[in-house]
C-alpha cells in the first residue's frame, strides 16, 4: 500500500515538473521530444537483446508490481513435512506428496530424490539450473540498465537536433522558439526518464532477484537435508533461522558490516547483490 502511495505520488510529481517546465510549449513539441528520447530508447534496447529476454523482462515487472511475495513460512512447513515423510514413510510417501508442490523448483529436486540421485548430483543439477535462472535475471536488469544509459545520450542526440533547426531557420526568428524547445526538452526528458524510471526499475528488480536468490537458496539445502534422511525439525530450524539471517542483514544493511553466521549457506552468493548473504 506504502509503496502504491509513494508511486502515484511521484508520477504526479513528474507530471507536475514537466508541465511547469514546458509551460506554454506546444503539446505536439512536448510530444515529438518525448517520443524522440523514448523511441530512441526502445530500439535501442530491442537491437541489444533478444525478443525473448524483453518479454521476460516485461512479465518480471508485471510481478514486481503486483507484488507477489513468497510465503517463506509455509514453504519452510512444507519442507518439514516432505522431510518427516521421507524419514518416517519412505520414497513411496514422497511419491504420493509429490504432486501436491507448488514450487516448481522444490518438485523437481523432490522428483530428483525420488528417482534415487545422491547428495551431489541433485545438488550440482539443481545449483546449474539455479545459475542459468539468475543468469536470465540478469540480462533482464542489463535491459534496464542500458536503456537508463541511452535515454539521455538520445536526449543529448535531440538537443543537437534541436539546434540544427535553430541554425536552419535563423533568418527566422518566430521559428526560433520551437527549435529552441525541443533542444532543451529532449534533454530533459531523456534525464527524467533515466533517473525516474530505468534505474528505479532496475534496483526495484535487483531486490526481488535476491529475495528469489533467498528463497531458492532455502529450497535447495531443504532438498539436500530431505535427501540425507536428516530430522525434519533440525531442518525447519535450521532453515529459519537462515531466513532470520538475512532479514538481519537485510534491516542492518545501512550500519557496518557484521560478519554472518550463514555465509555458507549459498551456493550461489556471488549471484546475490552487494555484501548480502542469504
Amino acid at each position: 500500500m506504502i509503496q502504491k502511495i509513494i508511486l502515484s505520488v511521484g508520477a504526479i510529481f513528474f507530471i507536475f515538473l514537466s508541465k511547469s517546465v514546458a509551460g506554454e510549449i506546444s503539446p505536439i513539441v512536448n510530444l515529438k521530444s518525448c517520443l524522440l528520447v523514448l523511441g530512441g530508447t526502445l530500439i535501442s534496447a530491442f537491437l541489444s537483446f533478444s525478443t525473448e529476454t524483453i518479454k521476460d523482462l516485461i512479465h518480471s515487472l508485471g510481478r514486481v508490481f503486483r507484488n507477489e511475495k513468497s510465503d517463506y513460512k509455509m514453504l519452510l512447513k512444507q519442507i518439514e513435512n516432505l522431510a518427516r515423510l521421507r524419514r518416517l514413510h519412505g520414497i513411496k510417501a514422497l511419491e504420493s506428496a509429490v504432486d501436491k508442490i507448488e514450487n516448481v523448483f522444490l518438485r523437481k529436486g523432490i522428483e530428483m530424490v525420488i528417482d534415487g540421485y545422491d547428495r551431489y548430483e541433485i545438488h550440482n543439477t539443481l545449483e546449474k539450473e539455479l545459475e542459468l535462472y539468475f543468469t536470465n535475471k540478469q540480462s533482464q536488469k542489463n535491459v534496464l540498465s542500458t536503456m537508463a544509459k541511452v535515454a539521455p545520450v538520445f536526449g543529448f542526440v535531440g538537443t543537437i537536433i534541436g539546434l540544427i533547426n535553430v541554425l536552419n531557420q535563423i533568418g527566422e526568428p518566430s521559428q526560433l522558439g520551437q527549435g529552441m524547445s525541443i533542444a532543451l526538452l529532449t534533454t530533459l526528458y531523456g534525464l527524467l526518464l533515466s533517473n525516474f524510471i530505468f534505474s528505479p526499475l532496475a534496483k526495484k528488480l535487483s531486490e526481488y532477484t535476491q529475495a528469489d536468490a533467498l528463497l531458492l537458496t532455502i529450497v535447495l539445502e531443504g532438498i539436500i537435508d530431505i535427501c540425507e534422511e536428516k530430522n525434519s525439525k533440525s531442518i525447519f530450524y535450521r532453515l529459519q533461522s537462515y531466513l532470520e539471517g538475512y532479514r538481519q542483514i537485510h534491516t542492518d544493511i545501512t550500519e557496518s558490516p557484521v560478519p554472518s553466521k550463514t555465509k555458507n549457506l549459498s551456493p550461489l552468493k556471488k549471484l546475490l547483490p552487494g555484501k548480502q548473504s542469504a
